[in-house]
């Protein structure tokens, strides 16, 4: 079973206007509508059968009205992240009821959400998280087009995992675009997971493949950022790398993923990547 860890979708009254201002402000292409259903579409292309959505609340209040929406698309091929704000506390309690509505994981963007990452007053909801036995998934590094300073630092982000060693980290971009350099010192080898969303193609070849070997292919995850970039050709893109072998290849595309998502192991044991359909 394929898994693509890291997408994005939008209400359909709102996608074209979201994607139109985020292509401005970022210079970037996408690749679907910004919807649901353009998503199931480029999934059926790219032969993934699986996809987790991540949405952030910008402002406080708009995190109960997220978690309304996110529950109404989330499908048998979708598993949405719930999301969080700084300035709104959330205790274990909470954390444990959005865990038994059906969210597995969180999704933060601290440069979206306007704090530092390691700040003391994240710690309460990291607490909550790591109580409950939830994903955290950290947008890191760059966000083109957003201003300075990058809230989510490869460095900072070593802090947030010493201090919360249990905490199941996901850290997106494979540390983040235009801190590989920080990555490297502070993040390659600890018991954390990366995601590959965005950078695959855009990290130069010598780093990726320094990367993929520092790292333990069994925390490291396809993710594709759609609509940000075209799923089939980024799945396609690792299925070719050749320092990879076919085992290694399977835990990224899925096997990993299925596991840390604690899906069922019968999605992941006899659905190879040798029997999955090919992109077109």
């Amino acid at each position: 079973m394929i898994v693509d860890f890291h997408t994005h979708i939008y209400p359909d009254a709102s996608a074209s206007k979201t994607l139109a201002a985020i292509q401005n402000r970022a210079g970037i292409s996408c690749f679907s509508d910004g919807t649901q259903a353009g998503l199931a579409r480029s999934m059926d292309k790219a032969g993934i059968a699986l996809s987790v959505l991540c949405s952030v609340a910008t402002k406080p209040e708009m995190v109960s009205p997220t978690h309304e929406w996110l529950e109404t698309v989330r499908s048998p091929r979708m598993i949405p992240f719930a999301t969080l704000h700084p300035d709104r506390p959330m205790g274990a309690e909470e954390a444990e009821s959005l865990r038994r509505k059906g969210f597995k994981g969180f999704k933060v963007h601290p440069d979206y959400q306007g704090f530092f990452v390691d700040e003391k007053r994240a710690y309460p909801f990291y607490e909550a998280a790591q109580a409950a036995g939830m994903i955290v998934l950290f947008h890191a590094g760059l966000d083109r087009g957003l201003p300075e300073p990058i809230h989510s630092t490869p460095e900072r982000l070593a802090r947030v995992h010493r201090d919360f060693p249990s905490l199941r980290m996901v850290v997106a971009h494979m540390g983040g675009e235009a801190v590989f350099d920080e990555t490297e010192r502070h993040l390659l080898g600890r018991e954390l997971f990366m995601d590959t969303s965005f950078v695959l193609r855009v990290m130069p070849p010598r780093t990726l493949e320094r990367f993929m070997k520092s790292h333990p292919a069994e925390r490291i995850l396809f993710g594709s950022d759609s609509p940000w970039t075209d799923q089939a050709e980024e799945l396609r893109f690792l299925m070719e790398l050749p320092y990879l072998s076919a085992e290694e290849k399977e835990k990224i595309a899925g096997r990993n993923a299925a596991a840390l998502l604690d899906l069922p192991l019968a999605l992941d044991s006899d659905a190879s990547l040798r029997e999955r359909p090919k992109p077109v």
